[in-house]
């Protein structure tokens, strides 16, 4: 199979972190690939590099001459003036686009339940992400690099981008590259998996469940292989501790190995530990929603909303793309202002939001930190997600 693109001793760090060490690796006509790991650990920066949209610290990208090349980034990078339409199809004339079958397969796939005139402004979030998503496949690429794809889709949109995304390109051709945290999603497109981890890419057949198993076998002779080390360690340890005349009747050669086994213990894994979300005592009403509205544009959103949050609950919200979620979520948090109703907050309740644009994190951007790196920072890097 042609190759498509790839990376050759790639070096790139970060002023706290090593976020790949001498990766090599390549992306073949056929190619389906999933990649995960922990948050943080790399995995949409690697979509970066092989992309373009990353330059690396050393080693260096390739690419087919004449490769088309797609991404979906996390972030939403939509024009809100721009229509729906205009987005994405442009100025093309309706039956220009509708002679694509690629195009008219997206537009009922994605976006049929999305008037074709109204502006990205007005938009929730799930439909801008199926807009975008959208937008990129509406093209004819080589390969596609999807950060997310399944973030702020419903179950409707993940069981067609699945679908699509099979059947998209002919067998053994075409490129997949795919970050996503949707388990069932990865075991129906990919059929291959990386695992970024401690600044390496690591691949193994098959999707997430063939992963999963193959992980786990990596991971017992792992630990196998740490037992019999530390067995091993702890009889050199104690050679070691009998003294001077056990030393000198032993070659040096074995003392410098017993050295060496001890220094070549590898580090333990990072680890997360979840802080207490909560600190000050909560009274017994924290947030009530008396008999709410919203409405947008005449359209009904949330119709005589009942919902009192007691202390200590842990609810998840749900539903269709447009059928309310983030708007309910903003009257929670204040964002959005009932039309009829009103909501009720506790006196010591403390809350915090985070949307799906993130807006709350531009404070971050005033961080001393954050402030060095961008202005010591080379101007090609980009930090990227993951």
């Amino acid at each position: 199979m042609a190759h498509l693109l790839g990376a050759e001793a790639v070096h790139l760090e970060y002023p706290t972190q090593v976020v790949f060490e001498s990766v090599s690796l390549g992306v073949n006509d056929g190619a389906r690939i999933g990649i995960v790991g922990r948050n943080g650990d790399g995995k949409s920066t690697l979509l970066g590099l092989l992309t373009g949209r990353v330059r690396p610290d050393s080693g260096r990208v390739t690419q087919r001459s004449g490769l088309g090349v797609g991404a979906l980034d996390q972030t939403d990078t939509l024009d809100p003036a721009r229509t729906v339409g205009w987005t994405l199809v442009g100025d093309r004339a309706d039956h220009e686009w509708a002679a694509n079958p690629r195009v008219r397969d997206v537009v009922s796939g994605l976006v049929s339940d999305i008037a074709w005139e109204a502006t990205i402004a007005t938009l929730s979030g799930g439909q801008r992400r199926r807009v975008q998503l959208a937008a990129l496949l509406v093209h004819d690429w080589d390969v596609i690099a999807l950060d997310e794809p399944t973030n702020h889709l419903d179950i409707e949109g993940i069981t067609w981008l699945a679908g699509h995304l099979r059947g998209r390109w002919a067998r053994n051709t075409g490129g997949l590259l795919l970050v996503t945290h949707d388990r069932w999603f990865l075991d129906e497109v990919a059929t291959t998996t990386w695992e970024v981890h401690d600044g390496i890419v690591e691949p193994f057949e098959g999707g997430y469940a063939a992963y999963v198993l193959a992980r786990v076998e990596r991971d017992r002779v792992a630990a196998a292989a740490g037992a019999k080390r530390q067995n091993l360690m702890r009889k050199e340890l104690a050679w070691l501790r009998r003294g001077a005349p056990a030393r000198t009747s032993k070659p040096k050669f074995r003392i410098e190995a017993a050295n060496q086994l001890i220094a070549d213990v590898p580090p333990l894994r990072n680890t997360v530990e979840l802080a207490k979300l909560a600190t000050a005592r909560l009274g017994k009403e924290v947030i009530d929603l008396l008999d709410v509205s919203v409405a947008f544009d005449g359209r009904p959103v949330l119709r005589d909303v009942e919902w009192r949050i007691g202390p200590g609950e842990r609810s998840g919200i749900v539903g269709a793309n447009g059928a309310g979620k983030s708007t309910l979520l903003g009257l929670i948090a204040g964002a959005v202002q009932p039309d009829t109703g009103r909501v009720k907050r506790g006196k010591t309740v403390r809350l915090a939001m985070l949307d799906q644009q993130s807006t709350e994190l531009v404070s971050l951007a005033q961080d001393r930190v954050a402030t060095c790196w961008v202005g010591c920072a080379p101007a090609t890097r980009s930090t990227g997600g993951s």
